[in-house]
């Protein structure tokens, strides 16, 4: 959920960007664009496979990525003659199961290796024309944002402009909900090439076998595929960005801003009414496009730094986005500001999967264990490493250290007797790599072209090519049967 995901956006590779730089400036000046399957040629599709995963799991062809790779030459041409006919048949998806953060179990769908390879070439085609529309709200799976540049926006417009009121909204199974009928209007209204069109309905039709049982939906975006991310965006950007952009917020009598990454995302207000207004209106707007909003965790909290904890007013509320749990606090010079520290689901969630990999390898060479754990708490590290979280790391690389005890003493009789804390607390190979910030940037203000780039909310939100003087209006849909105006 939180960093990056699978879907490369042109700007990774520098080879990439350099072939579909033509494809972006055609983008930035027509409304419309057609013959847009050309750019995924052979050469296309060759980057899109070189920049997979050697080690990705294999699809319901059981080929791997060295399978392919043997003959990939081959494999390349034959492919792109069969797409370029009109040939191409997407697989089946193999679906699996991965933990969620509540304790129930995400639905990740394994496609084959050469549809991964198309998926991506698509994918890159896809972000390279929707990049110039998606607004500064937008944070997930696209070039220069990641959920660190969502918090730092979010927390320097709460700041900046003393939003009172944060709007938490919990969109029910957000993947397996998106619509395709209408999903395929977003795209045509934007890129009207037949070819890629079907390519992509192919994709959304394909069926998933789980258990030799194989399964076909009518909605629904299946997660694990490098075009889903993008699909997704693209999907929100029309139900929910422009729609708060350019209608909801025009109505607010005061400060007002989205935040979103991916299908998660929060809203803040200066004002009570409005963000009472958008609590009951962003419900009956998701549904219109069948998705459903979570009402029990959904909910208006009043996240004030002004409040000073009276018998009348109490204190400010808490509200907990892309792991963190948003809070105000005191400065040293006396100044409130907002704070971030990781929330205990996703802290217990890591503990977990450390618990899990130390029971199932405690036979290993210490040193092993080590390795593995020092890698772990670095990343945990790289993400929640923000100013204030000092102190929850340190309790984190702690109860790692206690968990490590514990299954070293199970390994066997002798273990149990022999260790304890004392004796290997100075060990070389005990030593974990310390709590450390990492993020700090997120809990500054930047300089103005920074902040400017990365969509401070003191910069009014513009229609793509507006700078240029070549500025259009985007329609926003309202509901089905009710067209694209």
């Amino acid at each position: 959920m939180f960093g990056g995901g699978n879907t490369a956006t042109p700007e990774v590779e520098k080879t990439v960007s350099t072939k579909l730089a033509g494809l972006v400036v055609r983008a930035r000046k027509e409304v419309r664009l057609t013959n847009v399957v050309q750019w995924v040629d052979e050469e296309l599709l060759r980057l899109a496979f070189w920049s997979l995963r050697k080690q990705a799991a294999a699809g319901i062809d059981g080929r791997s990525y060295t399978d392919y790779a043997a003959d990939l030459d081959g494999n390349l041409r034959e492919l792109y003659a069969r797409l370029k006919a009109g040939q191409y048949r997407a697989p089946l998806v193999r679906r699996v199961y991965i933990p969620k953060a509540n304790g129930g179990q995400r639905p990740l769908g394994i496609t084959t290796i050469e549809d991964r390879v198309v998926q991506k070439a698509v994918a890159w085609v896809l972000a390279a024309v929707f990049e110039q529309d998606f607004l500064d709200c937008s944070h997930g799976f696209r070039p220069r944002r990641s959920a660190h540049t969502a918090l730092h926006r979010l927390r320097e417009g709460i700041m900046e402009h003393r939003a009172r009121w944060v709007v938490e909204v919990d969109v029910v199974g957000y993947f397996d909900h998106v619509n395709h009928e209408w999903l395929r209007k977003f795209l045509r209204h934007r890129v009207n090439d037949g070819g890629l069109l079907r390519l992509i309905g192919k994709w959304l039709n394909a069926g998933v076998m789980e258990g030799g049982v194989v399964t076909r939906t009518e909605d629904g975006l299946p997660q694990g595929g490098p075009t889903s991310p993008v699909l997704s965006n693209i999907y929100l950007h029309y139900v929910l960005d422009l729609w708060f952009e350019k209608r909801f917020k025009r109505a607010c009598r005061g400060y007002a801003e989205l935040t979103r990454y991916a299908d998660d995302f929060v809203a803040v207000f200066r004002e009570q009414a409005d963000a009472e207004r958008f609590r009951g209106e962003v419900e009956e707007r998701l549904g219109a496009f069948g998705l459903r909003v979570a009402s029990e965790k959904t909910a208006v909290r009043r996240f004030d730094g002004n409040l000073r904890g009276g018998p009348k007013e109490g204190k400010p509320e808490t509200f907990t986005f892309l792991g963190f749990i948003h809070f105000w606090t005191r400065a040293r010079s006396g100044k409130m500001h907002v704070g971030r520290k990781p929330s205990g689901k996703t802290r217990e969630r890591f503990l977990a999967r450390i618990t899990d990999w130390l029971k199932h390898h405690r036979h290993l060479w210490v040193w092993e264990q080590r390795d593995y754990l020092a890698k772990a708490l670095r990343g945990y590290y790289q993400y929640f490493g923000l100013q204030l979280c000092a102190k929850p790391l340190n309790g984190v690389l702690h109860r790692v250290q206690q968990l490590w005890m514990h299954w070293l003493q199970r390994r066997s009789q002798r273990a149990k007797r022999g260790l304890s804390w004392a004796a290997v607390s100075s060990k070389a190979w005990f030593q974990l790599p310390p709590a450390r910030v990492t993020q700090a940037w997120v809990s500054k203000p930047l300089p103005c072209a920074r902040r400017m780039a990365l969509g401070s909310p003191v910069r009014e939100i513009r229609t793509p090519g507006s700078d240029r003087g070549v500025g259009r209006r985007l329609p926003i849909p309202t509901g089905p049967g009710r067209g694209l105006g």
